[in-house]
């Protein structure tokens, strides 16, 4: 069967395929028009490094540097902020305060060669725009004490270490359906084949009914009955079996 036979089928069930293409239209309008909005903003933190940097040896011949700096540059403390920020307990600490666990928090990409303000940008998408706007003040708040427990760790003295500020407070949320067209594109799609496929079914059923209606029933098979003949008396005519004998008067 190929597309040509599938159009003629749906056109001679054209009462079937219809109802079915309707349900499964009014389905899809209700997906669309039910689905809810969801809300999205960003914020973005940025680290500034130590204001004062001390080359010379103090008296006591240390010499007070960042090492996280001087290792791996601003880049590699924006991604232990943004690693640090999706720590278990920060996350614990900002769901406790009323927001959500579901944010991004993710480094801006710095390039070697021209060093650039290391930024980490938090993202959060909530279907109450106030619950994403409560998240991203929260997380803002856990990046100064996640950047200082990350330094403190590293042994990193006070004078030296780099400190978060806010570069873009949390933006107004915007709304947003990433998926009602999706959704509704699908749903359409699957009912439109269903609805094909239930009618080149039904067609071929009654298409095959309707032959096996017009030929009529099937006249059963007799087998002509087989006749044995034997040689007469004079050997010359035959007579069957099942005749009676006829004796000679001669």
């Amino acid at each position: 069967m190929d597309l040509f036979d599938v159009a003629r089928s749906c056109f001679r069930r054209w009462y079937v395929l219809l109802p079915l293409l309707l349900i499964t239209a009014f389905y899809s309008y209700n997906v669309y028009s039910s689905a809810k909005p969801v809300y999205y903003a960003n914020a973005v933190i940025g680290l500034a490094p130590p204001s004062v940097r001390q080359d010379v040896p103090t008296t006591a011949g240390e010499v007070r540097r960042n090492g996280l700096l001087d290792v791996g540059g601003a880049s590699l403390l924006a991604n232990l902020t943004a690693l640090g920020l999706r720590e278990p307990s920060v996350v614990d600490r900002v769901v406790a305060a009323g927001g959500q666990s579901d944010y991004v928090a993710k480094a801006f990409p710095t390039p070697s060669p021209n060093p650039q303000l290391p930024l980490v940008f938090l993202e959060q998408t909530a279907a109450d725009p106030a619950s994403v706007t409560t998240t991203l003040d929260l997380v803002s708040a856990q990046a100064e004490v996640t950047l200082r427990t990350i330094q403190q760790q590293a042994r990193v003295p006070d004078d030296q270490m780099v400190a978060p500020f806010v570069v873009q407070p949390p933006s107004e949320p915007i709304a947003a359906l990433p998926s009602r067209t999706r959704a509704t594109v699908g749903i359409f799609a699957a009912g439109f084949g269903l609805s094909v496929l239930c009618t080149v079914l039904l067609d071929v059923m009654l298409t095959r009914r309707k032959a096996r209606t017009a030929a009529g029933p099937r006249p059963a098979d007799h087998a002509e009955p087989v006749v044995y003949r034997q040689p007469s008396s004079d050997g010359n005519e035959q007579r069957p079996v099942d005749e009676p004998l006829i004796e000679d008067s001669r």
